[in-house]
């Protein structure tokens, strides 16, 4: 349990950021009410640096200005691209309305450095609170952004040695479900097939738990031999990837694929269709994010197959992320933990193994 308090800001005046800037009063107070048309780039680089700078927040300096909430809140997503991210973001926004928040939604493209300069930006728009989807499991200016009052929830990632509210799924617990259910299918291993996790939490917590369970399920199989890091944008690579997978069984045996997301679960598909292998026979393949692969794949034109995943709740996570942080800004002294979402395995043909074989004897 935590308290979220206001306890460690510190009194800055717009003179002492002014002076130290080289600028009048009225460009700072210009910059922290986002008036930026009539300022040159260096001058707002040169007060964005002093504020940066003085380890004091542009928010406080803010706060002093004004003595009441701005009813704005900052929303800073990773990859709004993402199928999960947008409808994440979709949620977090509707929740926001409905309390009458204007929500301010930035993308900062997985990219660390600019997600620092958009938390910034949104800051000195006078955001009363901050809702992330970080970019890196490592941030520490978001954590004192958060110790020096600013209300900040964190959805789907963590950040390390933040301790602060995180809404997100239970990743840990359905990946033994998910091994067990491709074990009694029969497949003979299974690879967990990811992009970069060193600095992204959610790839990094999935993967440790693909790690565990093939302890495990598979114990004769070492998980990070297994482990597959791809680029998305390499087609050539991944089809390496799967064929040095298939070479590693015995005749007659049959792996399976674990996507660490959606995105890169729509990327194998295609993969597997130009290389012409077949979901389950050839390889089975599963992951999180349940995008209702209702919507089929064609792997080939006589079979349509859907994909086994489970369902990360990316609505609910977003929904919750946003009532909690309303709670911390109208009541700062609200105690806040972590919220853990279950998540349901749904079972599709990309992994039903033994009903295959028995349909093909």
């Amino acid at each position: 349990m935590m308290k979220h308090t206001d306890s460690s800001r510190k009194n800055v005046t717009i003179g002492d950021i002014a002076k130290a800037a080289g600028v009048s009063r009225t460009t700072v107070s210009r910059f922290l009410n986002g008036k930026f048309s009539m300022m040159s780039e260096d001058t707002r680089s040169r007060i964005e640096t002093v504020i940066r700078m003085s380890n004091y927040h542009p928010n406080s300096l803010a706060q002093s200005l004004r003595g009441r909430n701005s009813m704005q809140i900052g929303v800073v997503i990773s990859d709004i691209s993402s199928p999960f991210c947008s409808s994440m973001v979709r949620s977090v926004g509707h929740t926001l309305l409905e309390a009458n928040y204007v929500p301010l939604i930035v993308d900062s493209k997985d990219d660390p450095e600019l997600e620092e300069h958009l938390i910034q930006t949104l800051l000195c728009r006078r955001v009363d609170g901050l809702i992330v989807n970080s970019a890196s499991y490592t941030n520490p200016n978001l954590i004192r952004v958060a110790c020096e009052g600013v209300p900040v929830v964190l959805c789907d990632r963590y950040v390390k040695d933040f301790r602060f509210p995180f809404v997100g799924g239970q990743d840990m617990s359905v990946m033994p479900q998910l091994l067990t259910h491709l074990k009694e299918e029969g497949f003979c291993k299974v690879a967990f097939f990811t992009q970069d996790y060193r600095t992204n939490s959610a790839r990094l917590f999935r993967r440790n738990a693909y790690l565990q369970s093939v302890r495990d399920y598979f114990p004769d199989e070492d998980g990070e031999a297994l482990t597959y890091v791809l680029d998305l944008s390499d087609n050539k690579n991944t089809a390496r990837c799967i064929r040095q997978l298939l070479d590693s069984c015995a005749p007659g045996e049959i792996p399976a694929i674990v996507a660490v997301n959606s995105v890169t679960s729509t990327h194998i598909a295609g993969v597997l269709e130009s290389m012409n292998l077949e979901m389950p026979g050839d390889l089975g393949l599963c992951g999180p994010d349940d995008w209702g692969w209702d919507s089929q794949f064609s792997i080939s034109p006589m079979e349509l197959v859907k994909l086994t995943a489970f369902n990360i709740r990316p609505g609910e996570i977003g929904s919750i992320a946003a009532k909690t942080l309303i709670q911390l800004i109208q009541n700062p002294e609200t105690e806040t933990e972590e919220i853990l979402l279950p998540m349901d395995l749904v079972i599709r043909r990309s992994t039903q193994l033994r009903q295959w074989r028995e349909a093909h004897k």
